[in-house]
């Protein structure tokens, strides 16, 4: 089996769009970091941008031929739009105000203006903002007050921009606003605790459908007429609905379904007013990423992921009924079929709730039992799913079984589920790993002795939890950019994120005893087993002192602890170089306490 080397420089691909011409831009990790391409089917694509820093997010301009890009600094996330035109070596910085984060919304039709949302007047309030691509002026067209009010979708005639006031993941209401007379409206019901999300604008008249889930466990489609003001429920399976795309003549309307954590890929005839039989793609995972419909022709471009296949392009023609990749990864020194995929499981938590849980078999190397990795997701209101995942294959291939539980506070299963674990019920969350490494151990899975848990942002959080309230269970922890301290982690992380992130903890002017009782930092004089600590100096989500702060408590009690600190990167490892350089430190220092060699 491959190095981990090997591991860390299999390229993806994801973030495709069509351009008029029938290829397509999409970023790629091919040069260490996320990057522009360029590419066709059945031609090698070509790299377009080669920036010091990660490509953020891609979009394509109204003429089908220049792009928008945005584009951070060392990880700190604050974005700038760039204008990538046709043929261009370098990137113009549209919004050149490294202070400010700006949240690219739009385009008018005849690429003059783009609209946006930036925090440059306030650090805690978006506003939403117009910049003429020409001189370089922008204005204010919406003061906000608020914290996130982040666009969704322009319309295409550039007349309506909506955009999410996000208080918490299911109190996320759509508002839109007119940008001819300036008036702003909610579009949901009003007061409702419900999510507005993912919308898609029909192309021929004022209307969009969207996912919501008012009045809903789960989100279902909807479609929205602008003039009327109606919303009316179209499409509602038992799973969430979770991305949309129309095609340009309005025909054919693209659905991806979250089904137990896979994407089920749906096409709609608006016109026939049903759905059309499609050739299916592989299993596996698309809905982080856009779908893009070519300009001419009915062709769907999406990313496509499992344990098995890193992140690529495919294509849907539905013309020619043909489902087909357009990017291929490299995988130099990697035998595909040694790849493992996740087998969906699930078990019982300590108060009957049915948990689920992806599980990453090692291969035998001896009978009975194998040394595991718990690995377990962020958010809190994440999902893990089976996606390629470097050192997740790069473990497993040396022997080590790796389980990433959905506990509760998890999204995918619906609202109920997902506060579960909501402010002071935050510790059952941690009780759900404890009954999970009793079920791994009677099940035969775990070894005992050889158990050890990881896990990044809140999965570091829950990371520091677990080796905190359970010291016994654990053989070593990683902690990737988590909060020892919800209190001061409120206190220093990203003024506009801060009543996001209190809907979810709970508030620092109502909860502060309760954010300090369930953090790892109440319980940190038990912690016994040995830590790594890993985070990026420019984290604006989880500030670093958070890192710093679990690791001089736990050194001052002489347990063992390894600290990674990056001054390059912000939450999370983005850099290649970087990658390289932590978990071959990590896969060792895992192997060493999971006594890799007994």
């Amino acid at each position: 089996m491959a190095d981990i080397k090997a591991f860390y420089e299999v390229s993806t691909s994801t973030n495709g769009v069509f351009m008029k011409d029938g290829s397509f831009l999409f970023l790629s990790n091919r040069s260490g970091m996320n990057q522009v391409w360029q590419g066709r089917a059945g031609e090698a694509p070509v790299q377009r941008t080669d920036l010091g820093d990660r490509v953020w997010s891609l979009h394509a301009a109204p003429n089908g031929e220049d792009a928008f890009l945005t584009m951070d600094h060392g990880g700190d996330e604050q974005e700038q739009i760039f204008l990538l035109k046709k043929g261009a070596a370098e990137p113009v910085n549209l919004t050149n105000n490294p202070k400010a984060r700006n949240q690219f919304g739009g385009v008018t039709p005849d690429g003059k203006t783009v609209v946006y949302a930036s925090n440059a007047r306030s650090a805690a309030n978006f506003d939403i903002c117009t910049l003429d691509v020409e001189t370089g002026e922008s204005r204010i067209v919406l003061e906000n007050q608020d914290s996130y009010n982040w666009p969704a979708a322009l319309s295409p005639n550039g007349r309506y921009l909506l955009y999410n006031k996000l208080k918490g993941l299911s109190d996320n209401h759509l508002w839109m606003l007119d940008l001819e007379t300036g008036e702003a409206k909610d579009v949901g019901a009003p007061g409702a605790y419900a999510a507005y999300t993912n919308p898609a604008f029909m192309h021929g008249r004022d209307a969009f459908f969207l996912c919501t889930d008012e009045g809903s466990e789960f989100k279902y489609l909807a479609y929205y007429d602008i003039a009327t003001g109606v919303m009316t429920k179209q499409y509602a399976p038992d799973w969430d609905v979770e991305s949309l795309a129309v095609s340009p003549d309005d025909r054919y309307l693209a659905i991806l379904v979250n089904e137990d954590g896979y994407d089920a890929l749906k096409v709609f005839d608006l016109k026939r007013e049903l759905f059309v039989n499609i050739p299916q793609p592989p299993k596996g995972v698309s809905g982080y990423w856009r779908m893009s419909w070519s300009a001419q022709g009915h062709q769907l471009l999406f990313t496509l992921t499992s344990g098995t296949m890193p992140n690529n392009l495919w294509v849907l023609d539905l013309e020619a009924q043909r489902i087909e990749r357009v990017t291929q990864s490299d995988m130099e020194g990697i035998d595909p079929d040694e790849l493992v995929d996740a087998e969906l499981c699930h078990y019982t938590s300590f108060d009957g709730l049915t948990v689920p849980y992806w599980y990453y078999r090692a291969p035998a190397q001896h009978s009975g039992p194998r040394p595991v990795l718990i690995d377990i997701h962020g958010g809190p209101e994440g999902q893990e799913r089976p996606m390629f995942t470097a050192l997740t294959e790069y473990l497993v291939s040396q022997g080590i079984s790796i389980v990433a539980p959905n506990v509760r506070g998890s999204v995918g299963y619906g609202k109920t589920y997902t506060h579960l674990d909501d402010v002071e019920k935050r510790l059952d969350s941690v009780h759900d790993i404890d009954a999970l490494v009793a079920h791994l151990v009677e099940t035969g899975i775990a070894d005992r002795d050889r158990i050890a848990v990881m896990g990044a942002s809140y999965g570091g959080f829950m990371t520091l939890s677990c080796v905190a309230r359970y010291p016994k269970l654990w053989a070593a922890g990683v902690d990737v950019v988590g909060m020892t301290n919800l209190v001061t982690f409120l206190e220093n992380t990203s003024e506009y994120r801060r009543a996001h992130r209190e809907s979810e903890y709970g508030t620092l002017a109502h909860d502060r005893q309760t954010l300090f009782d369930v953090s790892p930092i109440a319980k940190v004089d038990d912690i016994c087993a040995p830590l790594m600590v890993i985070h990026g100096a420019n984290d604006p989500r989880v500030p670093v002192t958070e890192a710093e702060l679990i690791v001089e408590n736990v050194r001052s009690r002489g347990v063992e602890v390894q600290y990674l600190r990056y001054e390059d990167e912000g939450h999370g490892l983005a850099k290649r170089k970087n990658q390289l350089d932590c978990y071959p430190q990590v896969v060792a220092f895992l192997k060493k306490h999971l006594r890799m060699d007994s």
